[in-house]
């Protein structure tokens, strides 16, 4: 029989073990029972168990017996304890089963329930063949008297187990942060849609600094699933600190095996330092994280709901499907299991998970692949109480999508709606409808597959119709700007982040001259977190009209509102909003373009560089002959080009390039200047272009703007989904350079929603007009064009 190792070993003894100096935490106090001897198994009470002489002490069942038990007796210690973990050495011959317990209390009359210590698939590094728990049991915090039982039996003749040694590792842990502060977003992979939970660092249940790994790494290909500790652990923190003390002084491991740790309350812990890519080599997993639940049960809700947020963000962060499988070594040999497994998945004589949670795993599964998020919108403007307001999602996917709409009402709670979208159909959500009190209601738009997500605002007398933002950035431009005459522009900023951040503003004018809001000698704009901030920019630059850079501390949305037209006020005129860009390109593209009557065309052009940029800006027609003209603008300047003055009466597409990077936009005006439309153009051409919206019905009128940029004519497929969720379409081809007007209300009609899919075999780009009422009659009411989304 192998024997336990112990400097200075005593007959049922004792050892004192001073926590290690090399760690800057929380210390950590502990000891040794070290039952190995004869002597010490005299120590208790036996029913049908004998001790015999080999190896100078094991325990095994008397002769003729099925079962049998040790009790020890209670031993009392100097010191309070809260967790105990074990080593032991044993023969398990087939037919015969060996079992351990233990328990613990303030007093020898005052001992709790048994409580199982099971051995796992660990091993100390010291003793790699002994049977280990893999962790600790927790105790009572007053605990200083343990007893443990032995449980000996067999279903073969003659034939039992045999218990040849012990050693109950015992901790106190109660030194430390009482509790955890000062949770911060989880750190790992690649930056995710679905966001990052709360998570509380090592430092925080530890104590001391945080600590450096320098292992070995591999990206995580699936996730493993442990329960520890027990239903009745309030405060985990204590048998946190034990519970890595156990593996790293006990085991001899060079940390705990557990990446994260969830607490029964849905709080998660970091484990092992390092994060999610710091390989486990001591546990079967392979590349995986490993997460422990707190429990030995049916997981609470708040820990269940905990424990999918997690699992969401990792599996998207490191591309592991929930519902998938992956190929693990078990023993040497590959076998498939899935991504997400139970610990007993992998390690059939586990001891867990529980069967409550291995039955729930399938529903978790499908849960949490719905809990993904693989596509996100941003509006940073909304405001039900001045405008009709409506936000429309549509699915261009071949299988039904989970979408929420998160609508954050200012200032009161945020309104979240729950729907499910059936392939190539859509859903709107008239946020008027909801309520209708406050000017200020930004909105995030999230869903578990690809889907495209617009915004109607009718103001009365015109009209925006925009896709929202995909990415927050912490820098935003927009080419259009003004407080000259009735024109107010307002400078809409929304704060996503959990935290405040800080933003300031230049303003760059079309002579040159630039001003900077705050100035730098003052503090920054402050947006609160998960709320937005009007900037109303008469008050800092009035009678002007400019360029704008917004900069930010972190990453939020910036969209820009103007309101215009003779007698115009803050609830009525002409209006249109649209989002800034977060990228500056050296190339823009604009398929809507006309200087024909009633319309004024400008392009604005912002240099927000420290140099001239030189721009040739060249305008293609629906025959494919194009004329093109040169202007320079100077550094942190903006240019105003009035294109009904090089083109006039004329539809036309457009092409910016310049030497340096610049934003632009196209606007324009009709009615007098009474309505208008805004925006930037696109970046570059595309293969395919998706509009989640649009109307035909009543006096709407619907355009689809097509320009064909390429030197080869590009065949193009253009599909329909129209109000009754029945499908049509159209094709065309158009020639290299060469633009194109469909005008859908005229191929539908009477449509109240119509959502628009464009293909092509060359690159194109493609944007649609929408006007309540033909823009040139009396009974106009504004009007919006606006870039699609660009597809693969």
């Amino acid at each position: 029989m192998h024997r336990l190792v112990v400097a200075a070993l005593l007959l049922g003894s004792l050892i004192a073990v001073d926590p290690p100096q090399a760690l800057a935490q929380a210390p950590v106090r502990s000891g040794q029972i070290v039952f190995s001897t004869q002597a010490d198994w005299q120590r208790g009470t036996r029913t049908d168990v004998q001790i015999i002489a080999n190896a100078d002490g094991e325990l095994r069942l008397t002769a003729g017996a099925t079962r049998g038990t040790f009790i020890s007796e209670p031993i009392s210690l100097t010191m309070t304890l809260n967790a105990v973990g074990a080593i032991w050495h044993a023969d398990i011959p087939p037919g015969t089963n060996l079992t351990l317990d233990i328990r613990g209390g303030p007093a020898p009359d005052q001992l709790g329930l048994w409580q199982p210590l099971v051995a796992g698939e660990l091993r100390a590094r010291t003793l790699p063949d002994a049977f280990a728990t893999e962790d600790v049991r927790p105790l009572p915090l007053d605990t200083r008297v343990l007893q443990f039982r032995v449980t000996l039996s067999s279903t073969v003749a003659n034939a039992s187990p045999v218990l040849s040694d012990i050693s109950i590792s015992y901790f106190d842990a109660s030194a430390g942060p009482p509790r955890a502060t000062d949770a911060v977003a989880a750190i790992g992979g690649p930056a995710t849609l679905t966001s990052p939970p709360k998570v509380f660092p090592r430092t925080s249940w530890a104590g001391g600094n945080p600590r450096t790994y320098r292992g070995t790494r591999s990206a995580p290909q699936g996730i493993v699933l442990h329960q520890i500790g027990a239903d009745a652990l309030d405060n985990p923190l204590p048998f946190l600190r034990a519970l890595a003390t156990y593996h790293e002084q006990t085991l001899g491991l060079n940390d705990t095996i557990y990446h994260y740790i969830i607490g029964r309350d849905g709080s998660i812990f970091e484990g092992r330092s390092g994060g999610p890519t710091v390989s486990v080599a001591d546990v079967s997993g392979g590349a995986a994280v490993h997460i422990a639940l707190i429990g030995e049960g049916s997981p609470p809700t708040a820990q269940l709901d905990a424990l999918r947020t997690l699992l969401a963000w990792l599996c998207e962060a490191y591309r592991i499907d929930p519902t998938g499988q992956r190929i693990v070594v078990l023993n040497g040999v590959g076998a498939v299991g899935p991504a997400i497994a139970a610990h007993s998945d992998l390690v059939p004589n586990a001891g867990d998970p529980s069967s409550a949670l291995r039955d729930g795993l399938p529903q978790i599964r499908r849960t949490v692949s719905a809990a993904i998020v693989r596509s996100r919108w941003f509006f940073a403007e909304g405001n039900p109480r001045d405008y009709e307001e409506r936000l429309a999602v549509l699915n261009p996917g071949d299988e039904p999508v989970n979408v929420r709409f998160i609508i954050v009402r200012q200032p009161r709670a945020e309104v979240i709606r729950d729907v499910t979208i059936d392939p190539g159909a859509r859903a709107n959500l008239v946020v008027n409808e909801i309520f209708n009190d406050t000017p200020d209601a930004p909105a995030i738009i999230e869903a578990n597959a690809p889907v495209i997500a617009e915004r109607f605002m009718n103001f009365g007398a015109d009209l925006s119709v925009q896709p929202g933002v995909v990415r927050p950035s912490r820098v935003w431009y927009f080419a259009e700007g003004s407080t000259e005459g009735d024109k107010r522009t307002f400078l809409v900023l929304f704060n996503p982040q959990s935290d405040s951040v800080g933003a300031r503003v230049l303003l760059m004018t079309d002579d040159g001259t630039t001003f900077i809001y705050p100035p730098f000698d003052s503090e920054p704009i402050t947006l609160a977190p998960r709320q937005r901030t009007v900037v109303v920019m008469g008050d800092l630059l009035p009678d002007r009209s400019f360029g704008m850079r917004v900069t930010a501390t972190q990453p939020i949305v910036a969209e820009r509102t103007m309101i215009f037209g003779p007698g115009s006020t803050l609830t009525s005129g002409g209006m249109h909003t649209s989002p800034g860009v977060a990228e500056l390109s050296r190339e823009w593209h604009f398929a809507e373009g006309t200087t024909a009557p009633p319309f004024r065309m400008s392009l604005l052009v912002v240099n927000p560089n420290g140099d001239r940029a030189n721009i040739t800006v060249r305008f293609l027609t629906p025959d494919g002959t194009s004329l093109a003209r040169r202007y320079a603008i100077p550094p942190l300047a903006r240019l105003a080009i009035d294109v009904n003055e090089v083109v006039p009466e004329l539809g036309v597409a457009t092409i910016i390039i310049a030497d340096r990077p610049i934003a632009a936009e196209r606007a324009l005006y009709w009615r007098s200047g009474a309505a208008g439309t805004a925006g930037p153009g696109a970046m570059a051409p595309a293969y395919s272009w998706r509009f989640a919206d649009g109307r035909t019905s009543g006096d709407y009128q619907q355009y689809l703007l097509i320009s064909n940029p390429s030197r080869r004519q590009a065949r193009i497929d253009v599909n329909f989904i129209l109000a009754n969720g029945s499908r049509a379409s159209r094709s065309l081809v158009m020639p290299a350079g060469s633009r194109y007007t469909m005008a859908v209300h005229e191929l539908y009609p009477d449509q109240t929603t119509i959502s628009t899919m464009v293909r092509a075999t060359q690159p194109i780009v493609v944007e649609r007009s929408i006007y309540a009422g033909a823009p040139a009659s009396a009974s106009n009411r504004g009007g919006e064009t606006s870039l699609g989304v660009p597809g693969d």
